[in-house]
């Protein structure tokens, strides 16, 4: 099916095991996923981990321990020490993932102005460079989240509050002015729906690489027993 694949299947199995954890553990497990999430763009191998700690947390409850506990108290500081062995993956990981959910939602909101009465033409370029301004969008989201985790530990919260408000300004300075002041320059117009049809070809394509891409990865690191 276009929607599964071996990611989609270890996330299903893994949110179900995650429910029969008592709430301190889910709540551990939920800032370790987080986290990973700044640590690599594979999220087929997050997963992996996210079960390996299930596994963990569940012996720790009948051990009478907390998953905390057992990797020392400090998720962020283990995390990092787990950091090197990680496969890095590419941003094409991230885009795999996000693409197909939030075109998902941008497709409904472009056909729903096609269908409006009176409804004004979309700027064209505008619609064309949209999914690789979301890759750069993507890509320094990463890095800066990557980094963040480091300068919390190093130097504090506040620190960890300014890196993240810079992480706004590149942000606005990269994506604002670049909308108003360039890409409107560009007179070519398009229609709700070819914009609902160009966001959904996206989405189709993007699936059909996730479902490439994580399927590679789980034939040469399989998640189920053999």
């Amino acid at each position: 099916m276009l929607f599964k694949n071996q990611y989609t299947m270890l996330k299903k199995v893994n949110d179900m095991s995650v429910k029969t954890l008592n709430a301190e553990n889910r709540a551990a497990l939920k800032e370790i996923s987080c986290y990973l999430l700044y640590m690599t763009w594979n999220c087929y191998e997050i997963e992996r981990i996210r079960k390996d700690m299930i596994e963990i947390a569940a012996r720790c409850e009948l051990e009478g321990r907390t998953l905390r506990e057992e990797i020392g108290g400090d998720t962020a500081r283990f995390l990092l020490e787990m950091a090197p062995d990680l496969p890095r993956g590419t941003p094409l990981d991230y885009v795999c993932i996000w693409y197909p959910r939030w075109y998902g939602i941008f497709i409904p909101l472009y056909l729903l102005m096609a269908l409006l009465p009176g409804s004004r033409p979309l700027n064209l370029m505008q619609i064309l460079v949209g999914p690789f301004r979301f890759m750069i969008f993507l890509a320094i989201w990463g890095w800066f989240r990557r980094k963040e985790l480091k300068i919390k530990i190093r130097y504090g919260c506040i620190a960890q509050v300014l890196w993240f408000l810079l992480m706004l300004a590149v942000f606005w300075a990269t994506s604002v002015p670049l909308s108003s002041h360039i890409i409107q320059q560009f007179p070519g117009t398009i229609s709700g729906l070819g914009a609902t049809l160009y966001e959904l070809l996206w989405v189709i394509v993007c699936q059909l690489w996730q479902n490439f891409h994580y399927n590679r990865c789980a034939a040469r690191h399989p998640w189920q027993e053999a």
